[in-house]
């Protein structure tokens, strides 16, 4: 095997680096300005070697390309390309668990995959202003601590925040001291929420991971989860997920009868998806069965179409609406 010198090792390396940080499609750079930008960074190269240098490194793999107008080389196809990271960028943005500080911090290393020019349209802190952001940094290790405990089947101890109102300010201040056996993390509306039991009851409750404090994982198996539900093998985040609304936690699941008007139509594909039976009645409305919580979230859900839904069965669910109306009247009449 043919040792590289330690200097040509530093001209292909900081000629990838170049190449990688400089260019792109739209910003190519010809022999003459690599050969200027290598010297910058202390790094001589004649234009004839720079020639093979480039050709080793597609030999070796990189995707540098050739451009013709203007003439140079550039950086072709990367990992993530640029409508790739302004997704993952948004996502960053619109995580309320994401402190502010942290959000800053994983744009720049997004920033970091692509080059300088295209990085530009990624800010760092364009649009988060206004986002109310969570400011416990400790979620990023409380999220590591508790993928191990889900991994490893054993129960976790933690402290549990809420906000209370102090010299008119809400302020954070610990409320409750939980073990619980975790089963799973979900990320839902811009937060992360813990799936785990609560040995008090035989169901599922849900625990928002940024008002953990402490999180520590204990010795003590959980409790198996046919215990606690109906899955039998393994959690099923996509079947969980489906009957949930707004994580409203329940352990009361049933078969709901929907009569929905047609203009409701995007709110229902958009809850419960395709794959569901939909039976037109005329023109104008449908009805669906669908699985589900009854639980205030689904409740609100329903509210929320303005009577374009209306509950067929069960009489559970249609009697919970009637009191949540009830106390929404009283509440606006006692003004």
């Amino acid at each position: 095997m043919t040792i590289m010198p330690r200097s040509q090792k530093q001209k292909l390396l900081t000629l990838l680096e170049i190449l990688y940080r400089e260019t792109d499609e739209d910003h190519p750079l010809s022999v003459p300005r690599l050969v200027t930008l290598l010297a910058e960074r202390g790094v001589v190269c004649e234009r004839k070697a720079l020639y093979r240098d480039i050709g080793s490194l597609i030999d070796f793999g990189f995707d540098i390309l050739q451009s013709t107008a203007p003439p140079g080389y550039y950086w072709g196809t990367r990992l993530f390309e640029l409508p790739e990271l302004r997704m993952l960028t948004d996502c960053v943005k619109s995580s309320e668990f994401i402190t502010e500080k942290k959000t800053v911090e994983l744009i720049g290393k997004l920033r970091q995959l692509t080059s300088r020019h295209l990085a530009e349209e990624l800010e760092p802190s364009g649009g988060i202003l206004g986002i109310p952001k969570n400011r416990n940094e400790g979620i990023y290790y409380n999220i590591d601590t508790l993928h191990t405990a889900i991994h490893r089947q054993q129960k976790v101890h933690f402290s549990y925040y809420r906000h209370v109102i102090c010299g008119g300010r809400a302020v954070a201040r610990k409320s409750h001291e939980f073990t619980v056996s975790p089963y799973a993390l979900i990320w839902n509306d811009g937060k992360y929420y813990l799936v785990a039991n609560y040995d008090k009851y035989d169901d599922f409750s849900h625990y928002r991971v940024d008002r953990m404090r402490q999180v520590t994982i204990l010795a003590e198996p959980i409790r198996p989860l046919y215990e606690v539900s109906h899955f039998r093998g393994s959690f099923d985040e996509g079947s969980y997920m489906s009957s949930l609304f707004s994580m409203y936690a329940g352990s009361y699941v049933d078969y709901i009868d929907l009569r929905c008007a047609m203009n409701c139509m995007e709110h229902v594909v958009e809850r419960f998806g395709q794959n569901i039976r939909y039976h037109m009645l005329d023109d104008n409305c449908f009805t669906i069965r669908v699985k589900a919580v009854i639980n205030d979230g689904l409740v609100s859900w329903i509210l929320a179409q303005r009577g374009g839904i209306s509950v067929l069965s069960p009489p559970e669910l249609r009697q919970h609406m009637q009191r949540t109306l009830a106390a929404m009247l009283d509440a606006a009449q006692s003004f």
